[in-house]
């Protein structure tokens, strides 16, 4: 499952979700015009250089989410980012990624306020996906990227398993009030299942980026999720559970 940051390119495309990609959002960078302008360490928008990498790990019943390191890197990995689909989810430029271009992709995050985390199975062990997250300490606004990799848990409800330890995370333990995502106007589901989970459309930017398919100019939804709307749609998730059992 694919929810994209519009400069990784973009995010997702296509109205209908492929059933062997499940991508849930992947980055580059945080959009200036949208997660607040990255300055210097004086200012706080961007991580002191004493600042220490984060050690993050968040548990789900079935999976782990932690900060990756080189040892993570893998030529599996690398397929899943040079996978067609992929590529064209992401407005990605067609290439093939090896090992190598997956550790100089981890240079581009410090750990500190730009993360890259994996995603794991608890039971096998498995490398199954990434988040991207750049975070505004300044704002209190994050950046959320997600990308379910491997074909065999596509569509295996892994985000609705992984969604409310996250968003605690994030919220609750780093004490965030902002989260942030973009999409591309024509990816449906994606957008139907952000709005199903609390997230806002605050904007919707007409022609703002261009596909790297054919050149044409693509819409990109702006969406957001505020500490106090998780609460509330958590609050009433758990009632809802609690009303099922």
């Amino acid at each position: 499952m694919l929810l994209g940051s519009h400069h990784f390119q973009p995010p997702l495309s296509g109205a209908k979700l492929p059933a062997n990609l499940e991508m849930h959002a992947l980055p580059k960078r945080c959009p200036v015009d949208y997660c607040g302008p990255a300055k210097s360490a004086s200012d706080g928008t961007m991580p002191s250089p004493t600042q220490s990498r984060r050690n993050v790990r968040i548990d789900s019943e079935k999976y782990l989410i932690r900060t990756i390191g080189p040892d993570d890197a893998s030529d599996r990995w690398a397929s899943w980012m040079s996978d067609p689909e992929a590529m064209h989810m992401l407005n990605l430029r067609a290439r093939t990624w090896k090992k190598a271009d997956i550790l100089d992709y981890m240079k581009k995050f410090d750990q500190r306020s730009s993360l890259l985390l994996g995603i794991f199975d608890k039971q096998s062990g498995a490398h199954i996906g990434i988040f991207t997250v750049d975070i505004n300490q300044v704002r209190s606004q994050f950046l959320v990227n997600l990308m379910i990799g491997e074909p065999q848990y596509r569509n295996k409800h892994v985000t609705s398993s992984i969604a409310m330890p996250f968003r605690e995370y994030f919220f609750e333990t780093l004490g965030l009030n902002m989260a942030m995502a973009s999409v591309l106007a024509r990816n449906a589901p994606m957008i139907h299942y952000l709005k199903k989970n609390g997230w806002k459309l605050d904007q919707t930017v007409k022609h703002s980026t261009k596909s790297n398919a054919d050149g044409a100019m693509l819409d990109v939804c702006l969406f957001s999720l505020s500490r106090d709307a998780w609460r509330r749609w958590k609050k009433e998730h758990l009632a809802r559970s609690n009303n099922k059992n």
